[in-house]
């Protein structure tokens, strides 16, 4: 019988992720060791990523991620320390491997790409001090609030 992290964290998807998850932190003061399994913390955060409802709505106990504030906090610490940007990278690196990827559909912006700085050539920006007209966006405004 498989249960709900089984469903939302396969055994293909933990294989590739549970290697870029950062070691825990020591407890503080000597304090407890996490109790929350990693993979449990994961099942949620995809959950969330699927059915996009409220942190407070999270189904925690039936996840057993122990709170939404655990979620929360595994989600930041592992965001910070790039483990979704390595996730997507290995994604992509195994459907590129498997012929699975269509790069005829692909869309590149400054998100993704760093855009280059500077030019071959510089472009004209026309001067908005030598006009002395009122811009048309101007007069609307000024006509609506009549």
């Amino acid at each position: 019988m498989t249960t709900l992290v089984d469903d939302l964290v396969p055994e293909e998807l933990w294989a590739l992720v549970a290697p870029l998850l950062p070691a825990p932190p020591r407890p503080p003061y000597g304090g407890r060791h996490r109790t929350i399994s990693d993979r449990a913390c994961l099942a949620a955060i995809v959950f969330m990523a699927r059915t996009s409802t409220p942190w407070r709505l999270l189904p925690a106990r039936e996840l057993g991620c122990g709170s939404p504030a655990t979620v929360w906090r595994r989600l930041t610490q592992w965001a910070n320390a790039g483990v979704f940007d390595q996730l997507h990278l290995q994604v992509l690196d195994r459907l590129g491997e498997q012929g699975q990827l269509d790069w005829s559909r692909v869309s590149v912006d400054t998100m993704s790409v760093r855009a280059k700085r500077g030019g071959t050539t510089w472009a004209q920006i026309q001067s908005i001090v030598a006009s002395l007209e009122a811009s048309f966006t101007w007069c609307a405004m000024v006509a609506g609030c009549r």
